[in-house]
Formats: C-alpha cells, structure tokens, sequence
C-alpha cells in the first residue's frame, strides 16, 4: 500500500486562501507523499492550470492518483468558492477528461441526490443510472470510478448496492473508514471488509492524533480508529493501492497533516 494525502485535508486552508493548488503541491513535496487526491473544488479547470499542475507534479515526483468531484454542482471559483448546480452527467464527463489528462487513473464520484420527494430506492436507481451513462467514457480513458460510504449512502449496504447495481470491475468502492468508525463503531470493522474488495482508493480518515510509545521511543497514531485492523482488513482483500489521507480533526491542518502522513508509513512499513 501507498500513502497519499487529498486536498480536503487542507480544507480549512483552501476555503480561506492560504493555499492552493501549488503550494499544496510543495506541501506534499516536504512531506514525501507519493500520490495526491485533488477535488474539484481545490483546482481551476482551465487548460492552462491544469498543464501547470500536470507538469509541476511530475518535476515534484508526486503521482496524481485520484479526482474527487461533486457532480451536482459547477465550480465557478475556487476562491472564493462559488457554485452552480450542474447536471450530473455532463459534468462527471467532464471531469472525466480532466481526470485522463492529468493522468489519475481513479475518480471518487459523490453521491447524485435525488430533486423533490424521492425514496431511498429511487436514489439508488438514480445513481446507477447516472454511472451507467458515463462508465463507457471512463472506460475509454482507462479511469475506475468510485463511491465513498457518505451522504446519504453511508453503510456499506446502501454502497454495494449501487455498485452491484452498475455492475463493471471500473465502478467500485472509495471506502473511507473514518466515516464507518463515525457512523456505526460497533460494526464499523464489518462494513469495511463488505466493501475492500471493491476498493479502488481508500480515505484513510485521521481524527485525533495522539503520541504512542514504544520502550523511550514515542510516535504519533490515530487515537480513534484502529488502523492496524484497517490495514489488516484491506490487506487481507489483496487491496494494496492508495490510502488517501483525508484529515477532519480539530488541530490545526499544518500540524496535524504531517503527523497523519508519519503514522500512516510507519503503519504500512511495519505491515509483514
């Protein structure tokens, strides 16, 4: 497994202006990330920014493993961030060609909520309908898409459902596990080996992250989520891709960020 860190992990920093795409970059750059998850709504979808990231990234040897989008809504500007709804189907196909370009070879797609009243059945059917309809372009472009356990398809029932329902080894799971801890600990554990074999990238979620000790030696490990059965799980699945660090604690990211990123690659390094 690889450790890669997503852009909302500086959620805080991009919605007030301290970074952006760039400094985001040299950001992973210092820490000696591998892979980067960007969203839609951290980077311009111009041509000429896109080049740029493309070949700032490759100068930096950081590898742009993924694009989360949210296809519901247009990003007019990233800051400050103004959208507009977007129909599901042109902007994921959109974002499919942006995703090829840079290279990514997985997209995260949110979830496509349904307007008006509408039963959670007919939510599942929306969703695989809309898959459906741009999986062909994916396919095309050699670009696995996937759903996170989140919104209103937070169990990994509801998820599979929608996955089965698509039906194609390029439509999986971006399982996050901070979201099943969060949603359900008791079966948590359970919900992500439902999902790991679908896994196509994973958020690996940090939340509050404490010191451990090992004899006078101390390191930093999540304090709420047992990684070490996360990893097992995953492992045990044959899923050896992306662990996508998506922080959402209360420290300040600056700190948090690189803390998150050493515990993750001490863990994956320690794995037999």
């Amino acid at each position: 497994m690889k450790v890669g860190c997503s852009t909302y992990s500086y959620h805080r920093a991009f919605n007030d202006g301290r970074m952006n795409i760039d400094s985001f970059l040299d950001r992973m750059y210092d820490l000696g990330v591998e892979g980067v998850e960007i969203l839609d709504r951290h980077i311009p979808s111009d041509k000429e920014t896109l080049r740029r990231v493309k070949r700032k990234a490759l100068k930096l040897g950081i590898e742009i493993a993924a694009v989360t989008i949210s296809p519901s809504s247009e990003i007019l500007s990233v800051y400050p961030l103004k959208l507009i709804k977007a129909d599901p189907v042109k902007k994921i196909k959109k974002w499919i060609e942006i995703a090829s370009f840079l290279g990514a070879p997985a997209m995260r797609v949110d979830v496509v909520r349904p307007e008006g009243e509408a039963t959670l059945e007919d939510a599942i059917q929306l969703n695989i309908d809309v898959i459906k309809k741009v999986l062909p372009v994916a396919i095309e472009k050699g670009i696995a898409i996937g759903m996170e356990n989140h919104s209103i398809f937070r169990s990994a029932d509801l998820v599979l459902k929608v996955v089965r329902g698509v039906d194609s080894e390029w439509y999986g799971t971006v399982p996050d596990v901070g979201n099943f801890v969060l949603e359900n600990k008791e079966k948590a554990y359970e919900n992500m080996e439902k999902v790991a074999p679908y896994a196509i990238f994973c958020h690996a979620k940090t939340l509050k992250l404490g010191l451990g000790w090992d004899g006078l030696s101390s390191y930093w490990e999540e304090k709420i989520i047992d990684y070490r059965k996360v990893m097992e799980i995953f492992k045990r699945h044959g899923f050896n891709g992306y662990m996508s660090q998506e922080y959402e604690g209360r420290e300040d990211e600056e700190t948090a960020v690189p803390k998150g990123h050493e515990f993750l690659t001490r863990l994956i390094r320690q794995m037999p």
